[in-house]
């Protein structure tokens, strides 16, 4: 939810298992929580199929977040995470302020700092106790394309990956939050957000050197209870500052902030008693400076959860990556990358308030020799 009423926009500030929507306090208090994953799964990820930039992987046996959120005056509020995964560096994954009310109108909010990606529907409920049933994250939000984020990709390399997953960019990022600024309301059943970001939504300057800005921004509508749609874009540059070869050269003589990524999308949202449905869909599309052609692609995925019985659920999630076609050094055209699915699946059990139990099955397939990889975990998360 993103809203301009004192009320809603505090749904920016999320604790686990509940949107916070009482009405500010009138004395600043500072509020703390926390979240700990317990995960085993069978066989080891020894591609890294679900890991970010920074080797973050929601399959890693143990996950920390803290966070801490308050309210300095009764209009503005700052929030905090701290994320730690076994085997990766602990950091501060979120750090932002929201303003409500700015000029005293209660439409027009404002929030800055390290926080979620304003378009797309999956990034705020990514990350929090229940809001993921399922324990993997889309395609569409992190797995990484053969396309590298420094531009030297060339037709014949991307041409050449024979099926293999890559580890250059990917479609969207939201294994880190970016440096954001956004103004967010709503007028009715319509709402909006816009911001503007250093990096692309690909490559975010908190995980790599990024020069340029990117602009985003959502409309959605929400015309009746349970059900919401929006459509979200953004374009600006993406690529990092290229490092020179071993000769001292760089691999191209361009400025690096030339070259942009746009994408466009919908999403959509339904709950009806105990079923819940969420959907996005993305086209997206590179400029780099070694590929004569734009380097286009679509991505998506249907995600569903259906509470069965008291404490449990069932939830499943499919999408998919499909890339456009470029010449080959022969003059040959094909997919510049290869496609890509994901099935998902859990059974999950709440076992209490602030405790639930998930099994997951994971299974990515790639369009080629490539084999499919399969995931089986158990987690246990735990809310305090």
């Amino acid at each position: 939810m993103r809203s301009g009423r004192k009320t809603s926009a505090l749904a920016h500030f999320l604790v686990p298992g509940v949107l916070v929507l009482a009405p500010a306090p009138a004395a600043a208090q500072i509020e703390f929580s926390g979240q700990v994953d317990l995960l085993a799964m069978v066989g080891r990820d020894s591609l890294d199929l679900n890991a970010n930039f920074r080797q973050d992987n929601p399959f890693h046996p143990v996950r920390v977040r803290l966070f801490a959120r308050s309210w300095v005056t009764e209009n503005i509020g700052v929030f905090t995470e701290f994320l730690y995964d076994v085997d990766a560096s602990p950091r501060i994954n979120g750090a932002y302020a929201v303003i409500n009310e700015l000029a005293g109108q209660p439409w027009l909010n404002s929030r800055l700092g390290l926080a979620p990606s304003l378009i797309g529907s999956f990034s705020l409920r990514g990350t929090y106790f229940n809001s993921n049933p399922l324990v993997g994250v889309p395609l569409l939000w992190h797995f990484r394309t053969n396309l590298d984020g420094e531009g030297t990709s060339t037709a014949a390399q991307l041409l050449a990956s024979g099926g293999e997953p890559g580890i250059g960019v990917p479609f969207l990022y939201d294994g880190c939050w970016n440096i954001q600024w956004e103004l967010f309301g709503e007028f009715g059943i319509f709402q909006y957000s816009v911001g503007i970001t250093p990096g692309s939504i690909s490559n975010p300057v908190k995980s790599r050197f990024v020069s340029g800005s990117q602009v985003l921004a959502r409309v959605g509508v929400a015309p009746f209870s349970g059900f919401r749609i929006g459509v979200s874009g953004g374009h600006g540059p993406y690529l990092s500052e290229p490092v020179p070869g071993s000769d001292g050269q760089l691999p191209y003589a361009a400025d690096p902030g030339d070259y942009d990524q746009s994408v466009i999308g919908v999403d959509l949202e339904y709950a009806n008693g105990g079923w819940l449905f969420f959907s996005e869909v993305f086209a997206g599309r590179w400029e780099t400076p070694l590929v004569t052609d734009a380097l286009e692609a679509i991505a998506g995925y249907v995600e569903g959860r259906f509470d069965f019985l008291p404490g449990w659920y069932v939830a499943g999630r499919a999408g998919g990556m499909v890339f456009g076609d470029i010449s080959s050094p022969t003059g040959d055209r094909a997919a510049w990358d290869n496609t890509t699915y994901r099935t998902e699946f859990a059974l999950g059990y709440r076992v209490s308030r602030q405790v639930l139990a998930k099994a997951d099955w994971q299974r990515t397939m790639f369009d080629g020799a490539f084999p499919a990889q399969n995931h089986f975990a158990l987690q246990l998360t735990t809310a305090f």
